[in-house]
């Protein structure tokens, strides 16, 4: 074929690629390289492009355009940081780390990288290995993928407003209903501090519940900034209640989960919501932030469900005019033992909402198989601690199961130190029916 077919390939694939129409310009990138197997540009771009969907032989494809980039037309500052990038993304931080290493080693310069190297590193606080007894072997731990410093998820409220259909709250029978009292919490925040000095840990206000109910909230924020810590509260935004008093504890960040803004597809996926009041409250939410000029990082978190993902840019332009933020995420099925239920054909499963989601839990268990060693541990038990509202420890917060593996039993927080809480995590007999399914929480490494 002629240098002009090559042109021609190359240029509308990088039309392509720019418009984000990755499938058409993998396969122009793939039409070109077979024409001229050495164009750096192509192989860049194809790399790329593979690694966005988790395929490791981009990574090859990226060294191979540097090798053949004789006249350094690739811009090796922002190449690299792109790499990096893309990998942190699909939670490749090992692969991350080497690209990583390979800019120190070339001299190479962008202003992330200081950012994206902590992103890889092993935080000083945590171990790089912990022996596993179900699984009779040395895991690897990582820089965490939730959180840069270590969670404690307080349950402060038992129960919830809503009842998702992927959300215990809503399918399980029997969820434990009630308050958290602020003599509780805060010998529980005093407990964390003792057992963590030289670290600042990171305080989630919530887990399956609606923290908005609880009365003591605003008091808990401040007492969670007086102790030099951070707070994240994930709300529903379907009450009102302590708005104005809560961005005036000033919290460090506030998410509000939607899926959809039209009432008949919310009120399933967020079954007893009315989106009209969560709009609303997005109007007091914001002239309460503004009000007490409070700094709290703010966002819509968008569950993407099949019949959802099309309200996007609606969703997102509805963020941007109240100077939120906005971040989509595949909706997946909880808690962990009914995803494993789901998997396993286990029971009456007829919820009708996983016909909904983008990835059924066999699909994701069966993906995770491909691209995962079995050699990384579970940042849900070594970065995490879930606690309930009356003080008790769950096994993980992808769970109900209670810490202790004793039926009717429970762990509490304030009466186990964390050496002992986290001898009992990796103890428990669910750790390893959800590690044997890949349920956990962990990075890709293959």
């Amino acid at each position: 074929m002629s240098a002009q077919t090559l042109n021609q390939l190359l240029s509308e694939a990088a039309e392509c690629y720019r418009l984000n129409l990755t499938e058409k310009a993998e396969n122009l990138y793939i039409a070109a390289l077979q024409i001229n197997p050495n164009q750096a540009g192509a192989l860049f771009n194809l790399g790329t492009l593979l690694l966005r969907k988790s395929d490791l032989r981009g990574d090859q494809f990226i060294k191979d355009s540097f090798a053949q980039d004789s006249k350094n037309e690739i811009d090796r500052n922002k190449a690299v940081e792109l790499v990096i990038q893309i990998l942190l993304s699909n939670a490749y931080k090992k692969h991350a780390e080497e690209w990583v290493r390979f800019a120190e080693l070339n001299q190479l310069h962008f202003p992330a990288l200081s950012e994206l190297k902590r992103q890889v590193e092993i935080p000083a606080y945590l171990e790089k290995t912990i022996f596993s007894p179900e699984k009779n072997q040395l895991l690897e731990r990582y820089h965490p993928i939730e959180s840069s410093s270590y969670v404690y998820a307080i349950d402060v409220v038992g129960g919830c407003n809503l009842r998702c259909p992927t959300c215990p709250v809503g399918n399980q029978s029997q969820m434990p209903k009630g308050i958290m009292q602020p003599k509780l919490f805060l010998e529980i925040l005093e407990k964390i501090c003792r057992e963590n000095p030289n670290h600042n840990p990171d305080i989630w206000l919530f887990n399956w519940s609606e923290p908005l109910l609880n009365p003591h909230l605003p008091d808990f924020i401040k007492q969670i900034r007086e102790k030099n810590l951070t707070s994240f509260i994930s709300s529903n935004l379907n009450i009102s209640d302590r708005i104005e008093q809560v961005m005036e504890a000033n919290p460090n960040r506030f998410k509000v989960s939607i899926s959809s803004l039209k009432q008949e597809v919310y009120e399933v996926t967020h079954e007893r919501g009315d989106i009209q009041v969560v709009i609303s409250n997005f109007e007091k939410l914001a002239e309460a932030r503004d009000k007490y000029q409070a700094s709290t990082e703010i966002w819509v978190g968008h569950h993407l469900y099949k019949n959802t993902i099309e309200e996007m840019q609606q969703i997102k332009a509805l963020a941007d005019d109240y100077g939120f933020g906005y971040r989509p995420s595949y909706a997946i099925m909880a808690p962990i033992e009914k995803a494993y239920s789901l998997i396993k054909n286990l029971g009456d499963n007829a919820l009708g909402i996983e016909q909904q989601l983008f990835l059924h839990p066999k699909t994701i268990t069966e993906n995770n198989k491909l691209r995962r060693s079995g050699n990384m541990d579970c940042e849900l038990r070594f970065n995490m601690t879930a606690i309930n509202y009356d003080g008790s420890v769950s096994l993980c917060c992808g769970t109900t199961k209670d810490l202790s593996d004793t039926v009717d039993k429970k762990t509490y927080f304030l009466e186990k130190n964390r050496v002992e809480l986290e001898q009992l995590k990796y103890g428990h007999s669910f750790c390893s029916t959800c590690m044997n399914n890949n349920l956990h929480l962990t990075i890709q490494d293959l």
